[in-house]
């Protein structure tokens, strides 16, 4: 699966450092080196409008990067916790998105990623 932005929060940084896009595969494998993993905050859906960005749910996961070339994965070594966004922010996305994601729910966000 892929999104177009993740967040890794960073006292250097309010609100953390976005950047994108990644690639999210499934579980690693092997012994977790515990300097390698970071925390990171996502959203599988989501759109930008008027400096905003509109999603119903965002997923907080911990995970190690890879980078390759110009590509970025994360690899999960943690399981994914999928917390529902504020009314106002779901709104925005089911208005500004034409409601064409609306329907995934979070079992679906964890089947895509079990199925890589």
């Amino acid at each position: 699966m892929e999104v177009d932005e993740i967040t890794i929060p960073s006292p250097d940084f309010p609100g953390g450092q976005t950047f994108g896009p990644v690639r999210i595969e499934g579980r690693w494998d092997g012994p977790v080196d515990v300097h390698r993993e970071l925390p990171v905050t996502f959203a599988v859906h989501h759109c930008r409008r008027f400096g905003i960005g509109w999603y119903p749910q965002r997923c907080q996961a911990r995970g190690i990067f890879t980078v390759v070339a110009n590509r970025i994965t994360l690899t999960l070594t943690a399981p994914m916790v999928i917390e529902r966004a504020a009314w106002w922010r779901r709104l925005g996305f089911w208005l500004f998105s034409g409601s064409r994601h609306t329907r995934a729910r979070p079992a679906d966000v964890r089947a895509r990623l079990s199925r890589r």
